[in-house]
């Protein structure tokens, strides 16, 4: 029961401080999650993320989802996901019930503003964590800068980049598995 309280209010505080989605949660997560509570492994975050690129749902609460499976099972996963969103809700309909016409004030709407600039940071701290933790083969550089050019430059669904991503690394690594991994070359 202890653990489930923890599990709830942990996942009700990240839910109710952090602000721009999942991306924005990344790096609360993995500080929260991985670093502090040692329910997960990075590399376990970084699978959670990728799987949820995939999936319907947020980031956040594919997080939520699966550490509370991997601890409790249904139960654990119930009890985490409604601890995220739960604050969510609360705000959101504090916000319509009391502050719904206040929106196009000035000061709200620089107050959004900046919550926006900070989201920003968030991500940006995310995404380089995330590529030193991830792209450390020479596939994974190849397929980060090939990635993020084409999405960049070309209307080419990200979907169809992850599982071109997901081939052709299979392949490299069934073909040229010397090439595919330095580190484990160097072992």
């Amino acid at each position: 029961m202890k653990f489930l309280l923890d599990l709830f209010w942990t996942f009700f505080k990240l839910g109710a401080v952090t602000f721009g989605g999942g991306y924005a949660m990344i790096a609360i997560l993995e500080d929260i999650i991985c670093t502090q509570k040692k329910w997960l492994a990075k590399e376990e975050l970084l699978d959670i993320i990728a799987i949820a690129q995939m999936t319907p749902g947020t980031i956040a609460i594919n997080a939520a989802t699966f550490v509370g499976y991997k601890h409790l099972k249904t139960k654990g996963a119930l009890v985490a996901s409604i601890g995220l969103v739960l604050p969510s809700i609360i705000i959101v309909s504090v916000i319509v019930l009391f502050f719904g016409a206040q929106l196009s004030n000035p000061y709200v709407q620089a107050a959004f503003s900046g919550i926006r600039c900070c989201v920003v940071a968030l991500i940006l701290v995310a995404v380089v964590r995330m590529f030193k933790d991830s792209v450390k083969e020479n596939w994974g550089r190849i397929s980060f800068l090939l990635s993020l050019l084409l999405m960049t430059f070309t209307p080419i669904s990200p979907i169809l980049l992850i599982v071109a991503g997901a081939v052709i690394a299979m392949l490299t690594q069934w073909f040229l598995p010397q090439w595919f991994s330095q580190k484990t070359a160097k072992k």
